[in-house]
This record gives C-alpha cells, structure tokens and sequence, in this order.
C-alpha cells in the first residue's frame, strides 16, 4: 500500500509513534501503534499503546502494597519477553528516576522506583500504564520495514499514549496524520478482502 508522497521525508526516533500499516502481515503488529522509546544504531525498542491483555494489576502486583487500590488493564507492549514489565507514566511535573519518552510521559522498568515515587503522581488509574513485553528491531531492522511502508510515523502525544479507549487509538492517531491518510481507516487488513 503506498502512502503519500511527503511520508518518505519523515523523521523517527524516540518519542516517535509508528503506526502499522493496514497491509502489514505480521498478527502481531496488526493495526497496532508503538511508541518508539528508544533508537539508534543498536536498535530500536517501543511499546504497543493498543493492546490490552485480560489481565488487571491486582492479578500481577499482589504482592504490591503500593498497588493495591490500582485495578486497570494491563497492555502488552509486545512479543518480546513478556515475562518483562514496563511501565509509562504521565506527568507534567518531571520524574528524574524515569526516562523521558516524549514530552510528559515516562518509562520505567523498576517497581522498587515506582514504589518510591507513586504516592506522588495524581491519579494513578488515569497516569500510569503496565506494559508486559516490548517490541524491538535489531540495527538497520526498523529501517528497513520503513522502506516497506510498513509504518506510519507521528509525533507522540500523552493523549494518544493515555487514550481511554485502546482500540481507538490507531484510527485517531491515523486521522491526525491528515485527510489524505484517511483511506487507511477503511482498508481491510486482508487486501485480498478487497
């Protein structure tokens, strides 16, 4: 599937989103959205924003008194190691023990950190978001699934990481891309469906 002419310019890196595209065969990454938190020549490594799993926090963290009160879904940030917990926190004051991903947002990967800073961020439920695995490309890998049109890219925004509604996050993120991207949102995911 080709995309307009201007996408071929566009720039990624940390605090990117790439956006899967429609066509991509892999049932892992169907209609997905990744926050890229890290890039560079190693690799790159990021976070599906879009998936839930049936788990809720009290059937991972029950050994967490911090977490008690806290009962949201858990998301799945992707195929690998999914043994590994991640987490994303929105805050607009900074947090110097977390990674800074895109403005206001946070990555960590260490509860004993979250322990320490959690009663201090304003509504849990709504600011912090559990992620069990990650999704990684080895050197070169990512540009060149770039290469196949496989991904979109935009800019990464805390409403897009922290959208109430997970399956809503790839077609508003696609529709902040502009008008002419918007055919995408119809596409089916099988192109032999046409």
């Amino acid at each position: 599937m080709e995309f307009p002419d201007d996408f071929r310019n566009k720039k990624y890196g940390k605090g990117s989103l790439l956006i899967a595209n429609p066509v991509l065969p892999d049932p892992n990454f169907s209609r997905t959205v990744i926050l890229l938190c890290n890039h560079d020549e190693q690799g790159s490594f990021g976070l599906v924003i879009n998936r839930t799993t049936e788990l809720k926090a009290p059937d991972l963290f029950s050994n967490i008194d911090i977490l008690n009160a806290y009962n949201e879904k858990i998301y799945l940030g992707g195929p690998v190691s999914q043994s590994m917990v991640f987490f994303l926190c929105r805050s607009s004051h900074g947090i110097n023990e977390l990674n800074e991903v895109c403005p206001g947002v946070y990555l960590g990967s260490s509860l004993e950190t979250l322990e320490a800073f959690y009663p201090d961020i304003e509504n849990p439920e709504q600011n912090i978001r559990f992620y069990l695995g990650y999704s990684g490309w080895s050197g070169g890998q990512l540009a060149g699934e770039m290469e196949q049109n496989s991904w979109l890219i935009q800019n990464a925004d805390e409403q897009f990481v922290f959208r109430d509604s997970a399956s809503m996050i790839w077609p508003e993120v696609v529709n902040s891309l502009g008008e002419k991207y918007q055919y995408l949102i119809k596409a089916p995911v099988n192109p032999q469906w046409n």
